[in-house]
């Protein structure tokens, strides 16, 4: 049997006017229930990635694009240069595409008056602010806030709430004393020689709705070197951020081709692998649970398909004697619980993405009232999941019927 004659077949099964009664409502209730699976496979996935999408941008917040380090941590921004071919003095070199950005980190105990903290001191030059753009998330403090001050000290709403500093504190000139061990000093009789102490100026404070809230402060670079006892040009890390997106990959491979090893270079799914690896696991569980329910609703037109054959137990044998073979007679049963599969796919995915095109631009379906981060459910649709949902329903429906359609003889 021909293409052109199976589909006349099918099409006179599926559209004729005449064909009502028990297969007509049976073939709905199928094809609703492929839709409705579909539809929720398309919604759940991508309201999933949006959710997914806000914690990335808000873990990219404390989490550069590419982090390059070494087995120790500690690094001399010369011997970086001449490794990897580049020149850290101006940010943007040749051959790269990236502004590379020198960081020190350390925990050390932060102390205002009486009031004493610990916290994760980020020792930052003003090329930090390309990264992470914390100069325009100020919410209290001077303005036209000075990152070329030596002097300063910057951290989030949280932290400067649990030291004290209030909203006009920044005019009062408060110091702030860090402190930190000092390893060289590690066997001197007083306990002051122990620390190295420096003291900065608080000046502002950020707001991101991410970790660097909570308790994270900023210093310039060469104030943390002095603190730290390093020498000028030292650093614990290099921060690399690609003038495109679309770039990291290519430029961490030449990173790690020119560094042979002596330095890691780390994506942001790398410097978080954990994280990553429950949000795919979740995503994944999402998957196979929706999945099952699509094989249970394709259960009704295994139905439908039964039902079908009986009541078309005349056109059967009209059909062999005719001299058509019993695999073409299955071909039309399979290409008919076929087309109503396809027709539950397309119309659940076309409806699911019309809802989550009208959420993702309206914000119809709203978050709690408390939600500070965002205010309606977040979504994100992605080819590749419309992709999936549409290749998952079909496979699951060519399967299921297949499987009832390969017995059809004379009868079911």
């Amino acid at each position: 049997m021909n293409l052109k004659t199976l589909a006349f077949i099918t099409g006179r099964l599926t559209l004729n006017n005449k064909n009502k009664g028990i297969v007509h409502i049976v073939s709905l209730i199928s094809l609703l229930g492929v839709a409705v699976g579909s539809f929720a496979l398309i919604v759940v996935l991508s309201v999933f990635n949006g959710f997914t999408s806000v914690a990335e941008t808000m873990l990219e917040k404390t989490c550069p694009p590419l982090l390059i380090t070494n087995e120790t941590n500690l690094f001399n921004q010369e011997d970086f240069c001449n490794t990897v071919g580049i020149n850290l003095e101006g940010g943007k070199k040749t051959g790269y595409n990236c502004t590379f950005i020198p960081v020190i980190k350390q925990t050390a105990l932060v102390s205002t008056g009486s009031v004493r903290t610990v916290a994760v001191v980020m020792g930052i030059d003003p090329s930090y602010f390309v990264y992470n753009n914390l100069d325009s998330c100020i919410v209290s403090g001077k303005e036209g806030f000075d990152v070329s001050d030596s002097l300063f000290f910057l951290t989030g709403v949280n932290q400067a709430s649990l030291m004290g500093l209030h909203s006009g504190a920044e005019k009062m000139n408060i110091p702030v004393k860090i402190t930190v061990p000092a390893p060289e000093n590690k066997d001197a009789l007083v306990i002051e020689d122990k620390l190295s102490s420096v003291n900065v100026f608080y000046q502002a404070c950020y707001q991101t709705h991410s970790d660097l809230d909570e308790n994270t402060v900023f210093i310039h670079i060469d104030r943390a070197r002095q603190l730290l006892n390093m020498n000028s040009g030292q650093c614990n890390y290099i921060y690399a951020v690609p003038d495109n997106v679309s770039q990291t990959e290519d430029i961490k491979k030449q990173l790690t081709e020119k560094s042979d090893g002596k330095y890691s270079v780390k994506t942001v799914l790398e410097q978080e692998p954990v994280y990553f690896r429950i949000v795919k696991s979740e995503k994944l569980a999402v998957y196979i649970i929706l999945a099952f329910i699509i094989f249970i609703a394709t259960i009704n037109i295994i139905s439908t398909v039964i039902i079908l054959n009986i009541q078309k137990e005349r056109m059967n044998k009209i059909l062999r004697t005719m001299g058509v073979r019993i695999r073409d007679l299955r071909k039309i049963y399979f290409s008919y619980g076929f087309v109503i599969n396809l027709a539950g796919c397309l119309s659940g995915i076309c409806c699911g993405l019309i809802l989550c095109l009208l959420q993702q631009h309206f914000g119809l379906v709203k978050l709690a009232q408390d939600a500070f981060v965002v205010d309606a459910f977040p979504v994100k649709i992605m080819v590749s999941d419309v992709a999936a949902v549409f290749i998952l329903v079909n496979a699951i429906g060519c399967l299921t019927i297949r499987a009832i359609t390969s017995r059809i003889k004379e009868k079911i």
